[in-house]
């Protein structure tokens, strides 16, 4: 009974007023993300900021939802973002955005050259099962399809490790044990971060524009790579 209610909090997301949800989340990353970058956005839009970098990043191997991996996952381009599931209001529309970006890549037959990866923010109180299973209510059919989102969680020291890392700004609070952060989409080539995408407040409400904007970047990356062999999924 408690999956399932933490699933239908994930579904509904009411928890705090969505105008004040996407108002914090938008300060977070307007704030953090030009120190993570160190520059001007490359490039702003309607939906999305977006941020140039070129920002070594070390590899690490942690458990996830598809097992011990080792990411970023090489030979990939990896998405990632920071999430987890009993968040009120922001990381489901992190959500929603990546299930317009796995639809984009499906169309583009390029699943096998993408990883999803989101990085759990909730150690405390969230672990791999629940985690499993909001992917599986959220994205199933994408995942049968061979969509690579492996969610990742492990011991906290690691965890603080990966997010000071990638710069991701986690702060629990002790009251309600909800989790202040960072949101956003960071995408890493070859073990650099290379762009770092933070939806403006009327992205977050249109997931699929967003995630088209991602797609714009993430499709260049991939014609700056030569493929050696044909992809089938």
């Amino acid at each position: 009974m408690g999956t399932y209610r933490l699933l239908l909090l994930a579904g509904l997301g009411v928890t705090i007023s969505l105008v004040l949800a996407l108002a914090i989340a938008y300060a977070v990353g307007s704030i953090l993300v030009p120190w993570l970058a160190g520059e001007s956005p490359g490039h702003s839009a309607p939906y999305s900021s977006v941020f140039k970098v070129e920002m070594p990043v070390r590899s690490f191997k942690a458990s996830s939802t598809k097992g011990l991996i080792e990411f970023p996952v090489s030979d990939r381009i990896n998405i990632i973002t920071p999430q987890y599931v009993r968040c009120p209001d922001i990381c489901h529309w992190e959500t929603n955005i990546l299930i317009a970006l796995f639809e984009e890549a499906y169309k583009a037959n390029a699943l096998d050259r993408i990883a999803f990866i989101t990085i759990g923010l909730d150690p405390w109180d969230e672990d791999l099962n629940l985690a499993s299973t909001y992917q599986e209510a959220r994205a199933g059919e994408w995942l049968k399809r061979g969509v690579y989102w492996a969610w990742i969680y492990d011991n906290i020291t690691l965890m603080r490790d990966i997010w000071n890392e990638y710069r991701i700004y986690v702060e629990k609070d002790e009251k309600t044990r909800l989790i202040n952060h960072f949101a956003g989409f960071i995408i890493v080539k070859d073990g650099k971060v290379v762009y770092v995408v933070v939806p403006t407040t009327e992205g977050w409400s249109k997931p699929a524009n967003v995630a088209k904007q991602i797609w714009e970047l993430v499709d260049e990356l991939m014609k700056a790579t030569p493929q050696d062999h044909t992809h089938h999924q």
